[in-house]
């Protein structure tokens, strides 16, 4: 029997593409259009809010059970909600589980100061990233002959630095935005406003990301 050299590569890339998609709808979308929901029908925000945190944590904990491996954005996500129960138990203020939005924000700022620190230290970020890419879609071969690129070609070098820098300058400035409208909004703007303050800076990024992995030939 044949077999389609690009169809295990592809088939995984369509299931991280999957697998991240389906994290932004159960612990995003699902919570925000509950928690408006509720609010609708007259429901108090503290318990509009603890509903969005009950419904996120049963995916989390799936995930890991589903993988049979403890997956490090997974437990993170489950300890932030944990975290939320407990402070939603132990306070009536809303804002206590509301804070879990600027705790979520702030962990993406720590990855974006990380990516700005590996371009000065060491190899920037997204040559590991890029690389964990390219393995997915052209296997093991591809995947090394793509980050051998790096020991012999400029251009590439600049590149990933260049594209490094921008993914963690934006992350790093979402998250500080991000916390502080958390902390200033009133509570029943903050899922709204947060969430597409998010999704319109993830979009720029990724549009621009695209543009300028074509236009400088670094696409994994």
């Amino acid at each position: 029997m044949m077999i389609d050299e690009k169809a295990a590569p592809d088939a995984g890339l369509r299931r991280v593409i999957r697998a991240n998609v389906m994290t932004v709808v159960f612990e995003v979308v699902v919570p925000m259009v509950l928690f408006y929901g509720l609010r609708a029908a007259g429901v108090s925000q503290w318990w509009a809010l603890m509903a969005g945190v009950l419904v996120a944590a049963p995916y989390a904990v799936w995930t890991i059970a589903r993988d049979r491996r403890i997956d490090l954005l997974a437990l993170v996500t489950l300890s932030i909600l944990l975290l939320s129960v407990v402070l939603g138990l132990l306070s009536d203020d809303p804002r206590s589980l509301a804070i879990r939005e600027g705790w979520t924000a702030a962990l993406g700022g720590l990855f974006g100061a990380w990516m700005l620190v590996s371009v000065f230290v060491g190899r920037p970020a997204q040559l590991t990233l890029g690389r964990a890419i390219a393995e997915i879609k052209r296997g093991a071969e591809g995947a090394a002959a793509w980050a051998a690129r790096w020991d012999t070609d400029a251009r590439f070098r600049r590149g990933l630095r260049i594209d490094t820098a921008v993914w963690g300058a934006v992350l790093l400035a979402n998250a500080v935005v991000h916390v502080v409208l958390v902390y200033t909004l009133p509570i029943d703007l903050i899922s709204l406003v947060t969430t597409v303050a998010w999704f319109a800076a993830m979009a720029c990024l990724i549009a621009w990301h695209v543009w300028y992995l074509r236009k400088e030939n670094l696409e994994a």
